[in-house]
């Protein structure tokens, strides 16, 4: 099954123990279907979006100045397709994506805690694309100094968004409130 399969309306992403983001993606029935390999020794937390035959479909990576989160997301040859920003002034969680020419494309905005997040259009509130939730959350509080890896659930809710754009998306939300 490809990453990218229109049948597929979840996706479960599971960071491995020590990988510091990288870690595989299931689908609901628990097939893996693709994973992310994260650069150990990578000032720009590279991190590689793959296709289980591990063909690299994007590239995730921190831009190295600027006072705030700023993340690239850039086809395989290096061309930019994306850019994840965390807004200057955010009372609750909130990562806004971008396109190339730097315009806003997705606004994904969490509760207080930043465990889920709704990815919505900018401009329209109620037109849902994707919501993630963070199903291991409890054990940030409960046991914060044993949380070595994280798992999301990304519910794809717009059959038509795609599914690329809303994977790093997560890996972007990820990196900026819980790989710091």
């Amino acid at each position: 099954m490809d990453l990218f399969d229109p049948s597929i309306e979840y996706y479960v992403m599971h960071e491995k123990a020590w990988k510091f983001g990288g870690g595989d993606i299931f689908n609901p029935q628990g097939d893996k279907i693709g994973s992310m390999k994260r650069k150990l020794i990578s000032m720009r937390a590279e991190i590689e979006l793959r296709n289980p035959d591990e063909s690299v479909v994007c590239i995730i990576n921190k831009k190295l100045l600027g006072v705030r989160p700023i993340y690239d997301v850039k086809a395989p040859t290096g061309e930019l397709i994306g850019r994840g920003k965390k807004p200057m002034i955010a009372f609750r969680g909130s990562v806004d994506m971008y396109d190339p020419e730097d315009r806003l494309i997705y606004k994904a905005q969490g509760g207080v805690m930043k465990w889920n997040f709704k990815i919505t259009d900018p401009k329209d509130k109620n037109r849902v694309y994707a919501e993630i939730r963070k199903s291991d959350k409890w054990r940030d509080i409960f046991a914060p100094m044993f949380n070595f890896k994280d798992r999301y659930v990304i519910h794809i809710v717009d059959p038509m968004a795609p599914r690329m754009m809303l994977l790093a998306y997560a890996i972007v939300i990820d990196n900026v409130y819980h790989d710091k």
